[in-house]
């Protein structure tokens, strides 16, 4: 098992920016989405990718870099192994896609549909969600770095064993989420929905506001098996 991420300072930091070529240095696609395949500076669009009628797409092993994908329907793909640098992904549906032990390094999700998108051992590393659905994604045993919800829904999202570090909330439904077993540090949860948060001890040294104690505080009072009558 690799060692729990570290941080000397309990101030999350924000996640980088992708780092892409001028949209105008952007080309389509020269192969299909296909396992191990490589797209390196491309504009892809739904035109690039196969539509719902010819079924799950297979990419496992894929490598995207410096890339923007815009519209596309990936709903259900099987892609173990995924991995991203520097892509901003804008009005995806991603939904149900199967990515075990993806890395994504600089990734900006914007406004997709992730609705139980499998990331387990996975590693994200400066990972920004915006404006995302992403209801019941799995994160399990998943190491998580400068990782940024904004105005995002996760309920029921799934983090037993997470290894997590620099994270930050603003504005994230995190309603009936899973962080048994989970390391935590530096994580500001502020502006997020937490009721009804499973393995709310782990959370130790996170900041919430005063609105939040009520929520984290039945998590934490459930969590412990003390009765209220």
């Amino acid at each position: 098992m690799a060692p729990p991420l570290r941080r000397r300072s309990s101030s999350p930091r924000p996640p980088a920016a992708p780092a892409l070529p001028r949209r105008d240095q952007l080309g389509p696609p020269r192969s299909d989405v296909e396992p191990d395949g490589l797209w390196d500076g491309v504009l892809a669009t739904a035109d690039h990718v196969p539509g719902p009628e010819e079924g799950a797409v297979a990419m496992g092993g894929m490598e995207i870099r410096e890339s923007a994908l815009e519209d596309l329907r990936l709903s259900g793909a099987r892609a173990d192994g995924l991995r991203l640098t520097d892509v901003v992904i804008s009005g995806c549906d991603l939904s149900g896609l199967v990515a075990d032990g993806a890395n994504l390094t600089r990734v900006r999700f914007v406004g997709c549909r992730l609705t139980g998108i499998v990331l387990s051992d996975a590693r994200l590393t400066d990972v920004s969600f915006e404006d995302c659905h992403a209801d019941m994604i799995n994160l399990r045993m998943a190491r998580l770095q400068r990782v940024r919800l904004a105005a995002t829904r996760c309920r029921q999202a799934d983090l037993l064993e997470a290894q997590i570090a620099d994270l930050t909330t603003e504005g994230a439904d995190l309603r009936g989420a899973t962080v048994e077993r989970a390391s935590v540090t530096a994580a500001d949860l502020r502006g997020a929905d937490l009721d009804d948060l499973r393995g709310a001890s782990t959370l130790r040294g996170a900041l919430i506001s005063p609105e939040q104690v009520l929520g984290v505080g039945l998590a934490l009072i459930g969590e412990a098996g003390i009765r209220v009558e």
